[in-house]
């Protein structure tokens, strides 16, 4: 979750790159005010089978995917990308579903993904979040650096202090040129896809994006909680649910 043009897409797409190279049995989702609102974001992952869905904020859709988390043992994590001009929705929703409680009875526990700028509405965001949910869920804030390296309405704040004391984690998203990742945007295609020879970006390019993949994916995998938050790890010493990722 996340406010707009902070990363938040880009950071779900880094992520389904990601479980698609651990191989995890997810169900992922994107949120919008109608069908097609958010869809070219990630609708490209379908490429790579993950069969992107509309998950709207009511009782209906919500209890499609609780039965089908209840009904499919073998689903490993469920993760939807979530703008934050729906976060009043979602607290609505919440309130009127119980929807973390009900993914808690079936042994899922949530992690907010929370990608930050330089911006100050980002870091709000996540300080409503911290004040409606507080230890109900985890939190995993990325600090983007393609809006530099300084973020000064979330470092040294009361926010950074009260997520640090809920065992919340940090992860730096390294700066991609924004004519690297323009032209990588421009692909229309999977990130892993846009790397190889089928991608009409030229080699430099590709070079530079697989590196800034590499990176970001080497920084979650060699941290100590970050990988169990996200669902890429058991540890059952850490966190005994399963993750359901937002």
């Amino acid at each position: 979750m996340g406010d707009s043009r902070v990363g938040k897409s880009t950071v779900s797409r880094l992520l389904l790159e990601l479980y698609k190279k651990h191989d995890l049995n997810i169900r992922a989702f994107y949120h919008g005010q109608r069908p097609g609102d958010l869809s070219n974001q990630l609708s490209v992952y379908d490429k790579l089978g993950f069969n992107i869905r509309h998950l709207g904020l009511n009782r209906g859709d919500s209890d499609l995917l609780l039965n089908e988390l209840e009904m499919f043992s073998e689903i490993d994590l469920a993760f939807t990308d979530m703008p934050g001009q729906n976060l009043l929705d979602f607290f609505r929703f919440e309130k009127e579903i119980y929807f973390l409680e009900n993914l808690s009875s079936l042994g899922y526990r949530a992690t907010f993904i929370h990608p930050i700028s330089n911006r100050r509405d980002c870091v709000k965001y996540l300080q409503s979040l911290y004040h409606i949910f507080s230890s109900h869920a985890d939190y995993l804030v990325v600090k983007n650096q393609h809006f530099g390296d300084g973020f000064k309405y979330y470092d040294g704040t009361q926010i950074q202090e009260d997520i640090n004391k809920l065992d919340g984690i940090e992860l730096i998203l390294p700066k991609l040129e924004d004519y690297v990742y323009q032209d990588l945007e421009d692909t229309n295609l999977p990130y892993g896809i846009a790397i190889t020879p089928e991608s009409d970006m030229q080699v430099l390019y590709r070079s530079l994006v697989f590196n800034w993949m590499d990176n970001f994916h080497d920084t979650v995998m060699n941290h100590k909680v970050a990988p169990v938050y996200l669902g890429l790890k058991r540890d059952p010493t850490e966190l005994t649910h399963q993750e359901a990722s937002f």
